[in-house]
């Protein structure tokens, strides 16, 4: 049970991490949309790859990093929809399969419904392994495209415009996040891990001014979250995707309250 444990906390650090790491990126480009859309088509991929007799690591990957890419055909200014609509009716479409693919199983569902919540029973050597190559991988792209990403943060437009190639930068974007959801997937939940996402790079966005000390701030709020979650959910036998949840959003709160009382404009 001790190596069981530390195998929790050493997956809940990592996938915090990732996830917080992206979260600053989505945050930061204002369209959040992007995560929760994301994260369905991800789910919506482990459960057809279930259906289908597919490997459920591997199937809901490349299903979450083609369906993430496809989200690039969203350019903002060149199209009468607005992005955040267009990204509604994916969501939308990607809710419909996953509930689609569920009534269309036969059997136990206990699996299929515990990706919704998440569990600690999904803890294993090879998916630990597994998150922490994606977790590195989309580190090497923040690194090896810091530039770019900057100014896609800023906005999509001035980055065609100045010449940064925010097609191709914005596209492998989306597939590397299609990459850490998925594989953080079956450890938080489906309907869960867009607070992951979310909350702790909100929560650094409001303390942080400085883009590498949002990063650090956010990484280290997402692994608190994460580990914090997983120590309640384990101790008190509860839900793991709800207990990381309330917990992220404490971490809000608390870094909202801090700013607030300390009269901070940033």
């Amino acid at each position: 049970m001790d190596s069981f444990f530390y195998l929790v906390m050493f997956a809940g650090a990592v996938a915090g991490a990732s996830t917080g790491l992206l979260g600053v990126y989505i945050v930061g480009m204002r369209m959040p949309f992007i995560g929760i859309c994301i994260s369905h088509s991800a789910m919506a991929g482990t459960i057809y790859s279930i259906l289908l007799g597919v490997n459920p690591v591997w199937g809901p990957v490349v299903f979450s990093a083609i369906s993430s890419m496809s989200l690039g055909l969203v350019r903002p200014g060149k199209s009468r929809l607005d992005a955040n609509v267009a990204l509604a009716i994916f969501f939308n479409l990607m809710l419909g399969l996953t509930f689609l693919g569920i009534g269309l199983m036969h059997g136990s569902r206990s699996e299929v419904l515990g990706l919704l919540w998440g569990s600690l029973l999904f803890v294993r050597k090879s998916s630990v392994v597994i998150i922490t190559i994606s977790g590195l991988v989309f580190v090497v792209f923040a690194v090896l495209f810091n530039k770019e990403l900057k100014v896609l943060l800023f906005s999509r437009t001035i980055a065609s415009a100045t010449g940064v190639h925010e097609s191709f930068v914005y596209c492998l974007f989306l597939a590397l996040c299609g990459l850490v959801l998925a594989v953080n997937l079956p450890l938080v939940g489906g309907l869960m891990i867009f607070s992951l996402i979310t909350c702790p790079a909100a929560a650094a966005y409001q303390i942080c001014t400085g883009h590498r000390s949002v990063i650090f701030a956010a990484t280290v709020f997402g692994m608190a979250s994460a580990v914090a979650g997983f120590l309640v959910s384990y101790y008190l036998d509860l839900p793991t995707g709800a207990c990381i949840v309330i917990v992220s959003a404490l971490v809000f709160a608390v870094s909202a309250s801090y700013r607030a009382l300390t009269k901070k404009t940033f």
